[in-house]
């Protein structure tokens, strides 16, 4: 178990920095759900564990905190160091020494040659038993041995019969079939709207916005605005679809302005040189 709360420790140092999570949001460029989930160590509400330790990182970088050691933390790795009991000082022995009864340091003196004494014959006895254990195990695996011989050609004849029952075919079926990378085709298109079809598509379906200028994108499902964004130049930003959208509808203001990308492909929504707005539609299918 973490010897810290890592959600509990990064909402306090931003706290105590005076950041918003609106702020750190911008800093970061992460989204502010995921934010949350990680202040409420709520981990499992992230992508993946790539995305949880990244997060981690940056959000640990604006506040000022070790990332890598709240990684440790994260893996269990955090954890408290043994302590000793104190011994006494030099002096305080010395001190000790020479406040003792003469007789009894005449009497201690003298104890180390005895238990060494007597470890020595507890070391030559300890030699002498596993000596003559050896010599026992030596004539009972000499007695043995044929037998051992026998009952190993056994069974190397039986794992034989049994590999020449297996079918050849194995190696065949247990090729599983290359699954199908998803493809983007143009139905539709004009100069403010395009209809496009996406198949084979992985959940969930992510969306990479990319301003070449200035330029406001936003995303709808169901006639819901769920995603709105004014990108700068060069800026990019990311979001995700709702699982299992079957249509979204993606708007770019200044429509040559921005690029889009699906899961990493790029949308080719044809913009050209238009000033004008553009809407385009997303059919979405998924991959079984």
């Amino acid at each position: 178990m973490a010897s810290i709360n890592i959600g509990e420790t990064l909402r306090k140092a931003r706290i105590d920095k005076t950041i918003s999570l609106d702020e750190l949001q911008q800093r970061t460029k992460i989204q502010k759900r995921y934010l949350l989930a990680i202040e409420e160590n709520d981990f499992q509400e992230l992508p993946s564990d790539y995305y949880l330790r990244t997060f981690i990182r940056q959000y640990a970088d604006e506040v000022n905190l070790d990332g890598n050691h709240l990684i440790d933390v994260l893996d269990g790795k955090d954890q408290p160091k043994q302590t000793y009991p104190e011994l006494e000082t030099v002096g305080e022995l010395r001190k000790n020494k020479h406040a003792e009864d003469p007789k009894k340091i005449q009497f201690r003196a003298t104890l180390p040659m005895v238990v060494l004494g007597l470890v020595a014959l507890a070391i030559i006895s300890v030699v002498g038993y596993m000596t003559w254990l050896d010599h026992q195990s030596s004539a009972m695996i000499s007695e043995n041995s044929s037998v051992q011989v026998e009952r190993s050609a056994v069974s190397s004849s039986s794992v034989e019969k049994v590999s020449s029952t297996q079918p050849a075919a194995t190696t065949e079926t247990s090729k599983e079939p290359e699954k199908p990378k998803m493809s983007i085709t143009m139905e539709n298109n004009a100069t403010s709207a395009a209809t496009m079809k996406i198949e084979h598509a992985e959940k969930p379906v992510k969306l990479t916005f990319t301003g070449k200028e200035r330029v406001w994108v936003g995303v709808q499902v169901n006639n819901a605005l769920i995603y709105q964004y004014t990108l700068q130049a060069n800026e990019s930003q990311t979001t995700e679809l709702p699982a299992d959208t079957a249509q979204a509808v993606i708007t770019l203001g200044i429509a040559k302005y921005g690029e889009v990308k699906v899961n990493d492909q790029t949308l080719d929504f044809q913009p050209a040189d238009s000033l004008t707005q553009k809407n385009v539609t997303l059919n979405i299918a998924y991959a079984s």
